[in-house]
């Protein structure tokens, strides 16, 4: 197939996101007298952070190492307090698994496990090589095995979520890469937060949605399928089946179909501008056992660090005054 060839007959690469929000791309060395050059779209300068906030209980706490010998749970892993992808219904009702823990639990464990001052959000911690990601670091792996909710077998969401499909089910795959220095899918997710909410269900079908259409709106300065209610084929002519799934129906239509009072309908114009820009879509678990009030100003400044950490990797980021 040579449907990805460029003009001078390569693979046409492109740029993907890294942990720590670096533009990364993969170079493929060539014996020294290939001479056929290779062209790289460099990405946008410019990237809106799309950040995504659960429900109350949609985020996962850990105790601190304190409290966790004090519950004597021996058969579980002692460092969750609450994790929703982890108790099942069946665990529930068979009193069997983390959700059988909490079936059976004396209201004294309760109180334990869910002591605002001896829990907190799990975050996803990694190592760092001369400040850059470091895949095989000690804390990285130790964070991947507590962050197997979004699990190490996540497909690549293209173009800036990975493109490079990783398969540790494979005897000696790991082994075979090594060293290696990029992320994978699963890991640049769990550093953009979907491991720190509960990633099974409606979330992370719409963190997976919400990433793959916001950083699809262009391809080859055309409106990709996704953001056609009902898109066309290369003669212009209307197509009746719809893959990859589109966006909702009234995308593109007067806003007084679904229920505004006026305002102008989406045009391919209006796509085509906001199209140069990255959106990386983020996840932000917060400590619901405590104030609304604490768990805002956490958030506040991990949103201003978020942006911070985009403007030191040569981005154009900014925080706009309310």
């Amino acid at each position: 197939m040579t449907d990805n060839l460029n003009l001078h007959g390569n693979h046409q690469g492109e740029f993907t996101q890294g942990v720590g929000g670096w533009a990364e791309y993969t170079v493929y060395m060539t014996d020294v007298k290939d001479t056929i050059r290779h062209d790289v779209k460099v990405p946008p300068g410019k990237v809106i952070p799309v950040i995504f906030l659960p429900g109350v209980m949609g985020s996962n706490l850990r105790l601190s190492a304190a409290r966790q010998p004090l519950l004597d749970r021996p058969d579980q892993p002692d460092n969750r307090s609450w994790r929703p992808d982890d108790i099942g219904k069946t665990d529930v009702m068979r009193g069997t698994g983390f959700g059988g823990w909490f079936r059976n639990a004396t209201p004294a464990q309760r109180q334990l496990n869910f002591d605002p001052n001896e829990t907190e959000v799990e975050y996803y911690h990694y190592t760092e090589n001369k400040e850059r990601f470091d895949p095989q670091g000690a804390v990285t792996k130790a964070s991947d095995a507590r962050h197997q909710n979004v699990s190490d077998v996540l497909g690549p969401i293209p173009p800036l979520m990975g493109s490079i499909p990783v398969f540790p089910s494979v005897p000696n795959a790991d082994k075979a890469a090594k060293p290696r220095t990029f992320a994978t899918a699963a890991q640049v997710a769990r550093w953009r937060g979907w491991s720190e909410v509960r990633f099974g269900g409606a979330y992370g079908t719409m963190l997976k949605t919400a990433e793959r259409f916001l950083n699809n709106i262009v391809r080859n300065d055309v409106i990709t399928p996704f953001w056609h209610a009902q898109p066309k084929n290369s003669q212009g002519q209307r197509q009746s089946t719809m893959l990859p799934p589109t966006i909702t129906p009234l995308l593109m239509s007067d806003p007084k179909k679904f229920g505004a009072t006026n305002g102008a309908a989406i045009t391919e114009a209006d796509l085509k501008t906001i199209a140069p820009c990255w959106y990386p879509v983020h996840a932000m678990g917060y400590h619901f056992i405590k104030s609304n009030g604490e768990t805002a100003v956490v958030i506040a400044d991990r949103i201003r660090g978020l942006v911070a950490g985009y403007q030191k990797r040569g981005f154009k980021c900014a925080v706009l005054p309310i």
